[in-house]
């Protein structure tokens, strides 16, 4: 079982958000988002799990899985790496993320058995690598999510995911146009596969934003969560 941090939004919550935070982070690194999403969220019940791994970077920090093995020089991360040699370094993590997925699934289950709500009323969220594993968990569940929503990360495991998809829900990329940690130019190659795989997702994009997140994205979807009745 996951460690988590919970934080109830309003009296009578309606709907569940799980946020995934991203590699070599922690859960602290992100309560800049933490706290836009309880300033903008009503009524929903928002969960967010530690990663369960120490940080192959560093032993202070924690990840749901390694890139240090398959990425030891950061190639990924060059400006002058093509989209199809980092979609090749994601590719390997297939195995790491599938079993990220279904142990995020588990959590998900366990966590609106305890809050009492259905997929109907569940939402998912990530950022980065957090990201990647939203939109893999949220294509292999065994049933729709009301929406997920991936922050600066792509389509990772691909080759593997491509033969493992069960449910299409909503789907929200929201990517920075100056991000070289997850460099940009990949969101169109992520686009591309999810349409190839019969997802049409709802792509944003953010001038002068690195890689971060922005209250903007954050205010978007709480605006997709609230509606939901």
């Amino acid at each position: 079982m996951l460690d988590f941090d919970t934080h109830i939004i309003g009296e009578s919550p309606k709907n569940l958000l799980i946020f995934l935070h991203g590699y070599n982070g922690t859960v602290a690194d992100h309560q800049y988002a933490i706290a836009w999403f309880e300033q903008h969220l009503r009524n929903t019940v928002l969960i967010v799990p530690h990663a369960p791994e120490t940080s192959d970077k560093n032993p202070k920090r924690r990840q749901w899985f390694g890139m240090l093995k398959y990425d030891a020089t950061n190639r990924r991360k060059q400006p002058e790496t093509s989209t199809e040699e980092i979609f090749a370094i994601y590719n390997q993590t297939a195995y790491d993320i599938a079993h990220c997925a279904k142990l995020v699934n588990g959590f998900i289950n366990t966590m609106q058995h305890q809050y009492h709500f259905d997929d109907a009323h569940t939402f998912l969220c990530g950022f980065s690598q957090g990201a990647m594993l939203t939109i893999y968990t949220a294509l292999t569940r065994d049933s729709e999510l009301s929406g997920a929503f991936a922050l600066s990360g792509l389509v990772a495991g691909a080759d593997s995911l491509s033969g493992k998809i069960c449910s299409r829900p909503p789907l929200y990329l929201f990517h920075g146009r100056e991000d070289m940690k997850v460099q940009f130019k990949t969101l169109t190659e992520s686009e591309k596969w999810l349409k190839e795989h019969g997802i049409s997702p709802k792509i944003t994009t953010y001038d002068g934003l690195e890689h971060r997140m922005c209250e903007e994205e954050i205010t978007e979807i709480a605006d997709i969560i609230n509606n939901r009745v």
